[in-house]
């Protein structure tokens, strides 16, 4: 049984790391850039999404460093051009 256990040990984390190339982006960080790509301002998703400005600013920082985009444009442009 220990080599079974193993067997799906592996088998789950290749399944994690091919969805996280595929989708780097953690659930909430999605729910921000989907806001972001509505072109609102930091403030208007910390409001709709109930958090504080500053949240919604670490947020947009490590979407960037997690797509490899350095600016709001890019990333808007990232995440309305990607497959669904």
């Amino acid at each position: 049984m220990p080599g079974l256990l193993r067997t799906a040990d592996a088998f789950l984390a290749d399944a994690a790391a091919r969805t996280r190339a595929e989708d780097p982006l953690s659930r909430r960080e999605r729910e921000v850039v989907e806001l972001v790509a509505q072109a609102l301002s930091n403030r208007e998703v910390a409001r709709r999404l109930v958090l504080s400005e500053r949240t919604v600013e670490a947020h947009v920082r490590r979407i960037l460093a997690k797509t490899g985009h350095t600016s709001r444009a890019e990333l808007i442009r990232w995440f309305l051009t990607r497959p669904a």
